[in-house]
């Protein structure tokens, strides 16, 4: 039984042990890293896990549970006698008490609940995603260019698709990241033949359609109030399949970069247009809004663009308004 942390895991590690029964996984266990689509994996592995042995299951926002919520979900026994699964959504929004309250819990044992924290951020950049590793079997849900190829091969193959050689090669090195890939390998899909052969028309059609797209981008270009580039860098991630979490981020780093200018923190400043400390505050508030609604229900990922758009262009006018 694994009861303390073991390294760290790739992904495809990750998932089969996260399918076992509770008894064998570990109290803790965080999955860090930049690829959407090997986070959503990990997730995915660790809910049809509990499935499988008729486990409870809750999901926790990092920004929005405190440290009493927390203390309570992990004691909190099964109402069907069986185990709890609890997965904490962003851990590097999780304030300190909480922080402590998870800590505090494995090191106790961990006993009436098997937890997964997961984060778009890497370790290195946080204190509180340093702590939660020391304790934490620690998933990587980054990939090389080298993993990369290979999680197109089995997406190809979990799809049904025999594509031609070369084929594979020429759509990863199009794909923005593995959620963008992991797109293009479903419209493949949906143009294969039974046996899963693909016309040359199709793979031809889906390349001449592509563009680079860059979340970076659009950001700077919602932010400096330049709606035309921002609709045509929209329309590249679309075509891309990058949802609009990933744009969120784009805006929040740039921002965040302005208020706290460390080099170390925030890795999408990018170029465009020098931000005040009004505009990043302006900017900060709107994708604070934005994620509460999108937690609420209130709007899909795939609004989440046309959502900050609109706020942080109501935001500058209200600001230029009251300035004059």
């Amino acid at each position: 039984m694994v009861t303390r942390r073991a390294g760290t895991l790739s992904t495809a590690d990750a998932e089969k042990l996260l399918r076992e029964a509770a008894e064998k996984l570990p109290p803790l266990t965080l999955a860090s890293g930049s690829e959407d689509f090997l986070r959503d994996r990990v997730v995915s592995a660790f809910r049809a896990g509990g499935v499988d042995e008729g486990a409870e299951f809750q999901r926790l926002e990092g920004d929005s549970v405190d440290a009493s919520q927390l203390a309570e979900a992990l004691a909190s026994v099964s109402l069907f006698g069986g185990s709890r699964r609890v997965w904490i959504r962003e851990a590097s929004r999780l304030e300190k008490s909480a922080e402590e309250a998870l800590l505090a819990w494995e090191s106790g044992g961990g006993e009436g609940a098997r937890v997964l924290v997961t984060t778009a951020r890497a370790i290195p950049e946080l204190k509180t995603l340093q702590s939660l590793a020391s304790r934490a079997t620690v998933v990587s849900c980054d990939a090389s260019d080298a993993e990369v190829l290979r999680w197109a091969g089995r997406m190809a193959e979990e799809a049904g698709l025999k594509l031609p050689g070369g084929a594979l090669e020429a759509i990863v090195s199009r794909a923005a990241n593995l959620l963008a890939l992991s797109h293009e390998i479903e419209k493949l899909r949906v143009h294969a033949a039974p046996d899963g052969r693909l016309p040359a028309a199709a793979l031809e059609t889906l390349a001449g359609a592509r563009t680079t797209a860059s979340a970076e981008r659009w950001a700077a270009a919602v932010i400096a109030g330049d709606a035309k580039t921002a609709r045509a860098e929209a329309a590249a991630l679309d075509a891309e399949g990058i949802g609009g979490t990933a744009c969120l981020w784009a805006v929040a780093e740039r921002a965040l970069g302005v208020l706290d200018p460390q080099p170390w923190a925030y890795r999408r400043g990018g170029a465009g247009t020098p931000l005040s400390p009004a505009a990043a505050r302006r900017a900060l508030d709107a994708v604070y809004r934005a994620d509460r609604a999108l937690k609420s229900g209130e709007v899909k990922d795939q609004e989440l663009r046309e959502f900050v758009e609109r706020e942080i262009a109501s935001m500058t006018s209200e600001a230029a308004h009251a300035g004059a």
